[in-house]
């Protein structure tokens, strides 16, 4: 318990910069809707960008929050820390910065909700990303964070910054790529992208959501297994 109050305090700021980060991308969206709204749009609706924005500033701190593991490991298991406690206590600091991620995206979506009710009385709301999200979403979406960030940390010990770099990299663009795959196959695209898009959309056919959930859980288990072993065998140096 001392080392996680400890551990927490020396990484304080991580939580600050995604709370900022997320500010910043909720004002992006939240501008994107006024302007396309005043300029663009005809129809009486509006999403809630902002806070959708918010939200995925939550993941993409987790990642960057993984891009820093293997100096946080070092630091800790130098200064007198069981390799056995950091494996305890930093994946319990990431939940509680996703938690503390939710909350506040969640608080700006709540404000955004309120300006658009005042700016366009009787309109549509056309998206809201936390109207969407059932409750058993946040323990998936925590986990997901939490696994990705104890990953990377073990990557980066194994391989180092570059082979870090070499996976981190096409994980943050991985999403983006399947999403304008699926797109352009359901256009009916004969692209690259569309060929993709149908590629994938075969392969999801061959298994059922079940067999597709169990393949998931083994996959993640084969991860932390793997990461596990990285950090009790890694090199402690400055």
């Amino acid at each position: 318990m001392k080392f996680f109050i400890k551990h927490l305090k020396v990484n304080r700021n991580g939580v600050l910069v995604m709370l900022i980060f997320q500010a910043a991308l909720f004002l992006m969206g939240f501008l994107m809707v006024l302007a396309i709204n005043a300029f663009v749009n005809e129809d009486r609706d509006y999403a809630a960008i902002g806070g959708m924005m918010a939200l995925m500033a939550t993941v993409f701190g987790g990642l960057v929050r993984g891009s820093g593991g293997m100096n946080r490991y070092r630091m800790a298991v130098s200064m007198g820390q069981t390799r056995l406690s950091y494996m305890l206590a930093d994946p319990a600091i990431t939940v509680l910065n996703t938690l503390v991620g939710i909350a506040f995206a969640w608080l700006l979506n709540q404000f955004e909700l309120w300006v658009y009710s005042i700016l366009y009385p009787g309109w549509e709301l056309d998206l809201n990303v936390f109207g969407v999200m059932r409750w058993w979403y946040y323990p998936i979406f925590i986990l997901g964070i939490c696994i990705l960030d104890f990953c990377f940390g073990a990557l980066q010990l194994r391989f180092g910054n570059k082979g870090f770099a070499i996976v981190w990299f096409p994980l943050c663009f991985l999403p983006m790529i399947i999403g304008n795959s699926m797109h352009a196959a359901q256009e009916g695209g004969t692209s690259l992208l569309a060929q993709i898009g149908r590629g994938i959309a075969f392969l999801v056919t061959l298994l059922s959501p079940a067999m597709w959930a169990a393949v998931g859980a083994a996959v993640l288990l084969a991860l932390l297994a793997l990461s596990t072993v990285c950090y009790r065998t890694a090199e402690v140096k400055m």
